[in-house]
């Protein structure tokens, strides 16, 4: 019986736009650049990149290997389990059409190219795939991660997510609680963003005002584990996105949560 597992994810993957958030399939390449941080995302010989969902697989590998690290095991790029393992882990039903759901998740996670200069020297950049490799057989499932993702997880570059997470069911609601995660945490007075900037960090395809209309959705919503939302204004009248812990939507073990992280 595997172990159970506290899901995690590097808090580089929780604020930048790594993957597509639409259920349709995104062909057309992310291209962005903040400050000293960019990014080419993009499927490989005009497939598919991967969506925010595919990354549930990346979740549970970088889950088996925290878990592994506080066992006082080196982190290895291998990752191995099952294909059930993985689908209870992220509150799916094992029926053999999520199996092959999986597997199509699998061969977008590996035919999407990332190039990046994040957590690289000035002027650098580096590149990979967010699966090296996978092979299942029989329902055994072998997968091999890029070094960037090792790398992150070796300097506890993580945080631990609500499981909850798994459960809702829109791509910006998804992407708006990994970013509402890694940057609140567990400060009492949480963090805020204004609206233009959090549009620009999203790389969002949408206009502006659909941006805003569904942050404002989402805070008519409530519905992310473990977190408030409401929206103000600045001095110069431009919306601010405040968000912050909420106890009472709290239902898991914080002292799980790998606190010890790198500033992004």
């Amino acid at each position: 019986m595997p172990p159970v597992l506290s899901p995690c994810l590097l808090i580089d993957l929780m604020s930048w736009p790594f993957f597509s958030l639409s259920k349709s399939p995104r062909h057309v390449p992310v291209s962005f650049a903040m400050g000293r941080v960019t990014m080419q995302v993009s499927g490989r010989d005009d497939s598919p990149m991967a969506t925010i969902w595919d990354a549930d697989i990346l979740i549970w590998a970088v889950s088996r290997l925290v878990a592994a690290r506080r066992r006082g095991i080196p982190v290895s790029p291998r990752v191995q389990g099952s294909m059930s393992e993985v689908l209870r882990f992220i509150g799916r039903d094992p029926a053999a059409t999520r199996y092959e759901r999986l597997r199509t998740a699998l061969d977008r996670l590996h035919g999407t190219q990332v190039t990046t200069s994040l957590r690289q020297t000035r002027g650098g950049a580096q590149g990979f795939s967010w699966l090296i490799a996978w092979q299942e057989r029989r329902g055994k499932l072998d997968l091999i991660l890029p070094q960037w993702l090792c790398d992150a997880i070796g300097r506890r570059g993580v945080l631990t997510l609500d499981p909850r997470y798994f459960a809702l069911t829109g791509g910006f609601e998804r992407w708006l609680y990994l970013l509402v995660r890694r940057h609140a945490g567990r400060q009492s007075d949480g963090w805020a963003f204004d609206l233009p900037h959090l549009y620009r960090k999203s790389a969002s395809r949408s206009p502006y005002p659909r941006f805003v209309f569904e942050i404002r959705r989402l805070i008519a919503a409530d519905t992310l584990p473990g977190y408030r939302l409401r929206l103000e204004t600045d001095a110069s009248n431009v919306p601010v996105l405040r968000f912050s812990p909420d106890p009472s939507k709290e239902t898991y073990p914080h002292d799980l949560v790998d606190n010890h992280v790198e500033d992004s």
